[in-house]
């Protein structure tokens, strides 16, 4: 590898470390809200999405104008196509948050659901997935990203869990049916999020095992 397609492979992995920043920090925000409706936190979700829009077409744009200028081989291409898939997933969990942010900011003004629902557990491993995911791809860690892969079922369950809660809710109280609907659409936000990172963890194993994990159960 040369020492110009070194340097720029490097600034390119903080940039998505930096991208992967701030949809961890959008993610904390987000999982804080749910449990007191902050509309501070609300409002610092749906400012960020323009900021990680941002970043996420600049990233897009250094991977290409590496494989024009390097014309890289082997791993340094791999890792490239690696990230332009992360980078897009990256964006993609922000809509997932903002979808979430905008759901609370309309639940604020509804009456609360009592329920046992699971957001706090489903927020905390879904965070954690999305950290480690990162983590994964930033220290190239496919033994990091193997974990990521097996905390989705546990997420899965929770989410259908959640599900079956809501549909008591709802058949019991029928005037609750608004805000739980809004509560049923955060809960598949907070699963998808999970289904993202498991999507980055494949990709990471790919690049550094070689296994295609796509589609396994």
């Amino acid at each position: 590898m040369s020492k110009h397609l070194e340097r720029d492979l490097n600034n390119l992995s903080d940039r998505v470390s930096g991208l992967g920043a701030m949809v961890e920090a959008s993610a904390a925000k987000a999982i804080a809200a749910l449990q007191n409706f902050d509309p501070v936190l609300i409002e610092e979700i749906l400012q960020a999405e323009e900021e990680i829009n941002n970043a996420e077409v600049e990233i897009e744009e250094e991977c290409l104008k590496i494989m024009a200028l390097h014309q890289p081989v082997a791993i340094d291409l791999r890792y490239l196509m690696v990230v332009l898939k992360v980078n897009n997933d990256l964006e993609r969990m922000a809509d997932q948050l903002v979808n979430i942010a905008e759901r609370i900011k309309f639940l604020i003004d509804q009456e609360r659901v009592v329920a046992d629902l699971e957001f706090k557990k489903m927020g905390e491993i879904s965070s954690a997935m999305v950290r480690m995911s990162i983590g994964a791809l930033v220290g190239q860690d496919s033994k990091v990203a193997r974990e990521v892969l097996s905390m989705d079922d546990e997420l899965d369950e929770l989410h259908a869990r959640t599900y079956r809660t809501l549909q008591e809710v709802m058949q019991d109280k029928p005037n609750m049916v608004i805000p739980a609907c809004s509560y049923l659409t955060i809960s598949s936000n907070l699963e998808r999020l999970g289904d993202l990172a498991t999507n980055i963890a494949e990709e990471i194993i790919f690049m550094i095992d070689g296994e295609i994990m796509r589609h396994r159960t």
